[in-house]
């Protein structure tokens, strides 16, 4: 999952600091909301350290089963292989939440499943895979099993 839409950087924001707006903040729900309603099951929420995909993580968590979540700062704009470490290292589980940023998401999900997706904010993508073992992941090793995009219009 992508971080909700954030404020624009301004001249004394830090970029890692950057908050959810009120538009990501809805999508974040929005999507929090289906899982709840559909019951989805996540064992495990890995998010960046940066403030909106924390941000997202926790509404995203609110929604699911408030445990703890493993913030990473190494998955701050992090490349493919980035993530890819960090999930082959920290995954505890079948089914894990990932949260963090464009272009390394995108690239990542490419990666996994063969496609071409660029990920907008709080698009979500599930994907399914043959394995128990996070140290089997790698190229075209998932299937997407469904694509949810909120649809939040500007506030």
């Amino acid at each position: 999952m992508r971080h909700g839409k954030a404020v624009k950087p301004g001249d004394s924001t830090i970029d890692f600091k950057r908050k959810l707006n009120k538009k990501g903040t809805a999508q974040a729900n929005q999507i929090g909301y289906i899982f709840q309603k559909e019951e989805i099951v996540v064992d495990q929420i890995i998010a960046s350290g940066a403030q909106r995909t924390q941000e997202t993580a926790e509404i995203m968590n609110y929604h699911l089963w408030r445990k703890p979540i493993i913030f990473d700062d190494s998955l701050y704009l992090a490349s493919r292989e980035k993530i890819q470490e960090v999930l082959i290292e920290k995954a505890n589980g079948n089914n894990i939440l990932l949260t963090g940023h464009n272009f390394g998401l995108s690239d990542f999900v490419n990666y996994l499943v063969g496609d071409q997706l660029v990920m907008s904010t709080s698009m979500l993508v599930q994907i399914n895979f043959n394995f128990d073992d996070w140290k089997l992941l790698g190229a075209n090793t998932g299937k997407i099993e469904r694509i949810i995009e909120p649809q939040v219009h500007s506030f």
